[in-house]
């Protein structure tokens, strides 16, 4: 506010100079502000109109914001590994060599006929009811047990794995293999990195048996050309040790459980394919980078910092316009 007799300049609040006490008439009450002026709302203070440069810093500033926010909501894991298989419905890839055989639901019936006694019958009862989602087998001349990979989905979102979670799932691991194995030993579990992921491994040894050949009739001749079952060869069952390795993998709103088997006097032969299968897993659809609590405040503190900016931009577009 100029003084109209004296010429001082001085805030708008004061209803007389403070010079020379000049009273200042006052506005009609229906006349309102011009937007723009010192201390109007909406606008930036007299003298704080930003140069170019400044606004520049602005965008890059608020692009930076941006940025952050995508990356926090767009993880990015390890790129595809040559000739993987691809399950583009549960949001994975994993490579096996290529001489080991791909077993899914939808295929699993025409091995199961050509191999018969050979296809182990835990993947025959996991494909059928579709507990595992893939399996991967190397089929062995003159061998009862061929060693497989096969891959389980878990359709809940599992917390972030930290030591507590590791022993809790060797708990829970031990009881349920415990239940359904001879002899199960848990031998070790340990924390490990899989597509930059945080993961759970174990590795393990138990008995299982299985059936190696059917049952047979026994017949006997009544009469000329005539032949009667008269008994039933027992079927025969073989005990075999097997060694597993096991995975935990977090995904996005899911989890994967690859488990490796192999019988224990074949595991040292097999263990290269199973650690470069394991290596080779990617997850596609990739669990957020924190957890909740963490996730929630960044992405706070960036939204709110880039709508300041963004006030920031408008408000500086304006007052350059107008000067």
């Amino acid at each position: 506010m100029t003084c109209p007799k004296c010429g001082n300049e001085q805030p708008d609040v004061f209803s007389q100079c403070q010079k020379c006490r000049y009273i200042f008439p006052r506005p009609p009450a229906n006349v309102r502000k011009p937007i723009g002026r010192a201390g109007s709302i909406g606008s930036l203070p007299d003298g704080d109109t930003p140069s170019v440069l400044t606004l520049l810093g602005a965008v890059a500033a608020a692009a930076v914001l941006g940025l952050a926010l995508w990356w926090l909501y767009s993880p990015e894991g390890l790129p595809l590994p040559d000739g993987a298989y691809v399950n583009d419905r549960q949001a994975f890839a994993i490579s096996v060599p290529a001489d080991w055989m791909v077993l899914t639901s939808d295929n699993y019936e025409e091995m199961f006929e050509k191999l018969g006694d050979r296809f182990p019958k835990t993947l025959q009862e996991g494909l059928s009811e579709r507990k595992i989602e893939v399996g991967f087998m190397k089929l062995l001349e003159n061998a009862d047990f061929s060693p497989s990979v096969n891959i389980v989905i878990v359709q809940n979102e599992v917390p972030a794995l930290n030591e507590e979670q590791k022993e809790e799932a060797a708990r829970a691991l031990s009881a349920e293999f415990g239940r359904i194995l001879d002899k199960y030993k848990l031998e070790r579990s340990e924390l490990i990195t899989v597509d930059d992921l945080t993961s759970l491994r174990f590795t393990s040894r138990g008995a299982m048996k299985f059936k190696v050949a059917d049952s047979e009739p026994v017949y006997r001749e009544t009469m000329p050309g005539w032949r009667t079952a008269t008994r039933h060869t027992p079927a025969e069952w073989k005990s075999f040790d097997l060694q597993f390795l096991q995975v935990l993998v977090p995904g996005k709103k899911r989890a994967y459980i690859i488990t490796c088997t192999a019988m224990v006097s074949q595991y040292k032969d097999f263990r290269r394919s199973f650690e470069n299968a394991i290596e080779s897993f990617r997850v596609i659809e990739r669990p957020p980078r924190f957890g909740p609590i963490i996730t929630g405040g960044l992405q706070g503190g960036i939204i709110g910092a880039l709508g300041y900016l963004l006030y920031y931009i408008v408000m500086a577009l304006v007052g350059l316009v107008k000067r």
